[in-house]
Order: C-alpha cells, then sequence, then structure tokens
C-alpha cells in the first residue's frame, strides 16, 4: 500500500481519537487530518533541506519560515513542489542558488497534505487542499502550466 495512504489513515485515526469527531465540523477534521498527514510527508521529503522548523539550512537552503519567496509564490508552490526549482531565488534578501529536485513521483494525496501543511505553517493560508485540486495542479504542472505562470522556473 502507498505509504502517504498509510499515513493518512493513521494519522486520521490518531486525530479522530484524539479530538473526538462529534465536537468538529466535517471541514476542520479533513483540515486537521490533511495537516497531519502534511506534516509527517514534510519531513520525510521536504525538512532535510528546509528543516523541520522550515528555517532553511544556511546559504544552500532557503527558509520556508518567514519567507517573502513563499507568501508571493504561494499559488506556484504545487509546481515547485512537484517540478522542482533551478536557478538564483531571492528569500528574505538573501540569494540561493541551489538546484530543488523534482518531487515526480508525488501523488494527489501527499500533495494535498503537503500543500495543506505548508500553506497552514508558513503561507498563512489556513485551510485544507482538496485531492482534486492537487490532481488538477500536478496535472497543469506535467502540462507545463501552474496556476499562474510568473516565478516558476524549470
Amino acid at each position: 500500500m502507498n505509504r502517504s495512504i498509510i499515513a493518512f489513515i493513521s494519522t486520521s485515526l490518531i486525530i479522530s481519537a484524539f479530538w473526538g469527531c462529534n465536537s468538529l465540523s466535517e471541514k476542520e477534521i479533513e483540515y486537521r487530518q490533511s495537516f497531519e498527514s502534511g506534516k509527517v510527508a514534510y519531513h520525510t521529503r521536504c525538512a532535510n533541506c528546509h528543516k523541520p522548523n522550515g528555517e532553511g539550512m544556511g546559504t544552500l537552503y532557503p527558509p520556508l519560515s518567514h519567507s517573502d519567496y513563499l507568501k508571493t509564490h504561494l499559488q506556484q508552490l504545487p509546481c515547485i513542489i512537484f517540478s522542482g526549482l533551478k536557478g538564483p531565488i531571492s528569500v528574505n534578501g538573501s540569494n540561493y542558488n541551489w538546484e530543488m529536485p523534482a518531487n515526480k513521483t508525488i501523488d494527489e494525496i501527499e500533495m494535498s497534505a503537503i500543500l495543506t501543511y505548508v500553506q497552514s505553517r508558513w503561507g498563512y493560508k489556513k485551510e485544507a487542499v482538496s485531492y482534486e485540486e492537487a490532481r488538477k495542479d500536478i496535472n497543469a504542472c506535467v502540462a507545463g502550466i501552474s496556476r499562474q505562470e510568473s516565478g516558476v522556473r524549470r
């Protein structure tokens, strides 16, 4: 079974037991499940370079925490995650030119969870990203189109 599905199911059960689903709205339960699954996926796929706290790694990997780049490129985040990023970027006045590898094996379940986690934790957008939206984003990236073309380099 796909590890992202296993992580999602496990996290869902933990959240359900911990928060008592009866007192939460369906939308809030969906958000919390996606956030917790995204946290696991982020720590598996992203934290090695961006660090668990999102502070980045010196001059090699940019921070996600308090990142002006993330705030202004939130619409491109799905394609950045899926297709990677090459070329210099400026984050909070510092320049970075280390290639971010593509994550072409990511599916819509894991993408939706990572997007929910990163956007909620550091992008100031606290809502779950649906599987359908993540699938559309991945398909658009495969076709070479992002939600908003500016700023994405491959």
